[in-house]
Parts: C-alpha cells; structure tokens; sequence
C-alpha cells in the first residue's frame, strides 16, 4: 500500500474504534468487550508511526504531509487519552495503564517468538549445510577409495598380464 493509503486506513480504523468504544463504553460489563476495539486503536497508532518513520527516512519530504502526518499523530494522541480517562472512569484508576502494559508484554512476547523462530531457521540451516558438507566429504573419500581399489585392480591385472606374456 502506498503512505497515503496507509495512513489514511489506520486513522480511519482507529475513528471507527473510538467511535465504536465512546457509544459503548457505558453498556459494557468488562473491558474484554471491547478489547478489540483497542486492539485496533493500538494498531492504528502502531502502523501511523510506522509511515513517519517512513516519512521521516525519505529524502523529498513534503512539509504539507509531514505535517499532517504529524496533526493525525497529535490527534489520535489526544483521542487515546480521551479513552483512557473514560475507561479509567468506567473501570478503575489503573485499568488503562493495565491494558498497555498487557499489550507491551504481548509485543514483547511475540518480538521474542519471532526472534527465536530466525535462531531457530539460522540454526536448521546451518544443520543442514553441516550434513551437506559431511556428505559431500564422505562422497569425496568413496570416490576416492574407488579410485585407489580401481587403479589397484588395473595394476594387478597388468602385472598378471605380463607374467603370463613372459
């Protein structure tokens, strides 16, 4: 997707989910019915950072959209702390700080099982190249052998064939 979609995509995803968890943050029993909603925000806000870092790494910036990448950022900020006090409010003082420190340890999880899912490739791979080069060395000392048995076999046959011409 280009920048533009992209951004445009994950402001309008977290419009909704604010939306969605402002109409019914009073009628919910539990946080967990609407944790899809702030799922959603986090993403949103995730993949926003993600295209200004993007932004930021090009070099023909233009200030027009630099700055409303930056406006969207300030207001999807703004927005969130709306949430937050709202659930706090709903919930209890520390509820928000919960759900973020949940989704921290959830990232944190899934950045370690990646990292050992490559450990893990890198070490299969490197099996893998260590068992072709057992197998190309012991090919190389078959052949080799067959070889010397080869040549041994022709010398006894030429030598057997003298006498016998003697």
């Amino acid at each position: 997707m280009e920048p533009i979609t992209t951004a445009v995509a994950a402001i309008t995803a977290a419009s909704n989910a604010i939306s969605f968890i402002k109409a019914r943050i009073n009628d919910v029993q539990s946080v967990t019915e609407i944790s899809g909603q702030i799922s959603t925000l986090f993403d949103a806000q995730k993949k926003l950072n993600e295209e200004r870092n993007k932004q930021a790494s090009v070099s023909d910036i233009s200030f027009k959209g630099s700055l409303d990448a930056v406006l969207e950022a300030k207001k999807l900020q703004e927005q969130m702390q709306e949430i937050k006090t709202m659930i706090n409010l709903r919930f209890g003082p520390n509820t928000w700080q919960e759900i973020v420190d949940h989704h921290n340890k959830a990232l944190r999880e899934q950045r370690e099982a990646q990292a050992q899912a490559r450990r893990e490739a890198i070490r299969k791979a490197k099996e893998i190249e260590e068992t072709i080069k057992t197998m190309l060395l012991v090919a190389g000392i078959i052949l080799v052998a067959i070889a010397l048995f080869a040549f041994l076999f022709v010398t006894v046959a030429q030598s057997n064939v003298e006498e016998i011409i003697l």
